[in-house]
């Protein structure tokens, strides 16, 4: 059951298939005994997908203020050491 849980990409087929158990008998023992992982993994994605365009570009924007003043620093940082560096 963890190799199925633990893998987002591994099928319950292939799962099954893998393990050499029926598949129906591994989807019933996910219902009884799994940890419930993967669907909560699903749902966090899902629910980060929720995030709207609004909030994505004033991310985006906070993320492109600061790599502006990164960048402005390093820029005045070059032109001081070039300076200092010309006797």
């Amino acid at each position: 059951m963890a190799l199925y849980e633990n893998n987002e990409d591994l099928s319950l087929h292939a799962a099954s298939a893998e393990l050499g158990v029926n598949r129906s008998s591994l989807f019933s023992w996910l219902q009884q005994y799994g940890t419930g992982k993967r669907a909560r993994t699903k749902a966090m994605r899902d629910n980060a997908k929720e995030t709207t365009d609004s909030e994505r570009i004033r991310q985006l924007e906070k993320e492109n203020a600061k790599l502006r003043e990164e960048r402005d620093i390093l820029r005045k940082a070059a032109k001081y050491f070039a300076e200092e560096t010309r006797w």
